[in-house]
């Protein structure tokens, strides 16, 4: 029997379903009651405030940790990606904004530069960090939905070992903490929902959410036009105006920076570069499934459903649903919807638990688990670098994911330029990849400068005009320096979008400082 923690003023744990009827007053009274799917001529129900499941803490526990542990195993496998370079360096410039992610990112990136020095593994250990607090949260929603150990076994289960979160958790990027951050806005909807959750709570985590990633805005959109449609008795109240008001307060470092810096993140957003943007609508939808394994879409199906059928869980129902269309018509990217499908499966466990409640039911479910259990080493490489370097390039694992290209061959970069950088008074890059690997892995370097993104405003002070190019062809070389000489090609492991690239020396044509708005048309894609 596993261990569990009671909580509420109800102590015992309802392992059995309400029976409502199904009607217009199915799921009414004091405080709300939730309304799931069911059979016959009822709905499963949870009663309002004071009445939650109890929390299946050892199972949880041994998810999170096996999880963790999948992780942590090969954190530091092939090496720092791309995109972790630029963040690492983001950690020693903090800031009120970047270009391109918010601070929440940065913040983690100083923290564990602190703790780990610049050990990649103690670096993606706050990634990591943020998939346990996933997992736990959707342990939390079947909970809160009146699921059972069981269900409890299953949300956490599904999430966390499903591809997007096992990849997303491979990574230090902002879409771990995305995930975790979303996962707990929607928790705290649904405990508003029931009639026992918090608005200051949810304006909290709203903001700090917004701080990690503005795509958590269409969330919130969704969520407020679902609870004005469905349930304005939740918005009409003073907590409300004030979770408004606490989101926005924690927003205003970023919204200074902003303002000082031409909106530039807006910017950003609706220009994105082409290695943003590459997926076609049809790759977007297909990319989007994949996030989860095909018998795993079933469990998040029977959540939004179940979500949609009670009128009170409406603006969840609405929010799951409506996030992945948004974003289709947005063109965002196929992550993007992540939080909310890792939601829509932790809902799910819980009408899959009550449905598979006959022996044939039961063993359908067994089946279904031992089918993804088969499934599981196969999609796993393209996850996480469970294999070795030289094996995923043969059986071409490396060459199906960019992520994995990434990460090879910047510490031989670093040396690379290093032997050719002699007398030289600054390195221009044309990328934030290559300058954050040559800040963090270049010995003896000059000063390194970079237009890209937020490296744009860390242009270092130079006062010599002897400068190192890297990746920047002639043609784009010649409108801030003459003197072009190839040096040598970028020499990568595979073929990455590094690979090849010249490096070059020149003279500029003035100052750094003079030249930098030619550096920066240079620069731009």
């Amino acid at each position: 029997m596993p261990l569990l923690f009671r909580h509420g003023r109800s102590a015992a744990p309802r392992s059995e379903p309400v029976l409502l009827p199904d009607g217009p007053g199915a799921g009414s009274g004091r405080g709300g009651h939730l309304a799931a799917a069911g059979g016959g001529n009822g709905v499963f129900a949870v009663a309002g405030p004071g009445a939650v499941a109890a929390l299946a803490v050892w199972p949880l526990l041994a998810v999170v940790v096996a999880k963790s542990a999948l992780n942590l195993a090969f954190a530091g496998r092939y090496g720092w990606q791309r995109d972790e370079l630029y963040y690492a360096v983001a950690g020693r410039h903090l800031q009120g904004g970047y270009v391109d992610f918010q601070p929440v990112t940065a913040l983690f990136s100083a923290a564990a530069r602190v703790l780990f020095g610049w050990s990649l593994i103690g670096f993606r250990s706050f990634a990591v960090l943020a998939g346990a607090a996933t997992v736990v949260l959707a342990a939390l929603v079947a909970r809160e939905l009146g699921g059972g150990g069981g269900a409890q076994l299953i949300a956490a289960a599904a999430v966390a070992f499903s591809p997007r979160l096992l990849s997303a958790n491979g990574l230090f990027q902002p879409v771990s903490f995305d995930l975790a951050a979303t996962m707990l806005v929607l928790w705290l909807a649904l405990r508003l929902a029931l009639g026992r959750g918090s608005w200051p709570a949810l304006g909290v985590a709203a903001g700090v959410g917004l701080e990690t990633k503005y795509t958590l805005s269409v969330v919130l959109v969704l969520l407020l036009a679902g609870f004005a449609a469905w349930r304005r008795d939740v918005l009409a109240t003073r907590g409300f105006l004030f979770a408004v008001l606490i989101a926005g307060a924690l927003m205003v470092p970023n919204l200074v920076w902003e303002a000082g810096h031409g909106w530039i993140s807006v910017h950003w957003f609706l220009h994105q570069p082409p290695s943003a943007t590459g997926e076609t609508r049809l790759q977007y939808l297909n990319n989007v499934l994949q996030q989860l394994p095909y018998g795993v879409v079933v469990v998040a199906v029977l959540g939004a459903v179940m979500l949609w059928r009670d009128r009170r869980l409406r603006p969840l129902g609405l929010t799951v649903v409506g996030v992945p269309v948004a974003w289709f018509l947005l063109g965002g990217k196929s992550y993007y919807p992540g939080p909310v499908l890792l939601f829509a499966v932790a809902a799910g466990a819980v009408p899959l638990t009550r449905w598979a409640t006959r022996r044939w039911r039961l063993v359908a479910v067994g089946v279904l688990g031992a089918g993804l259990a088969a499934t599981f080493p196969l999609w796993l490489p393209g996850a996480l670098p469970v294999l070795p370097l030289h094996t995923a390039i043969q059986q071409g694992v490396v060459s199906g994911r960019t992520d994995y290209q990434d990460e090879l061959g910047w510490p031989a970069l670093a040396a690379q330029v290093g032997r050719l950088a002699g007398g030289a008074d600054v390195v221009v890059t044309i990328n934030y990849g290559e300058a954050g690997a040559l800040e963090l892995f270049g010995r003896s370097l000059p000063p390194i400068a970079s237009a890209h993104e937020t490296f744009r405003y860390w242009r270092p002070p130079v006062a010599g005009r002897r400068a190192i190019l890297v990746g920047f062809p002639q043609s784009k070389a010649s409108g801030f320096c003459h003197g072009y000489t190839l040096l040598g090609r970028i020499d990568m492991p595979t073929a990455n979008a590094e690979r090849g690239l010249p490096i070059a020396s020149c003279t500029l044509d003035s100052s750094l400082a003079a030249e930098w708005p030619q550096v920066l048309r240079a620069t731009a894609p």
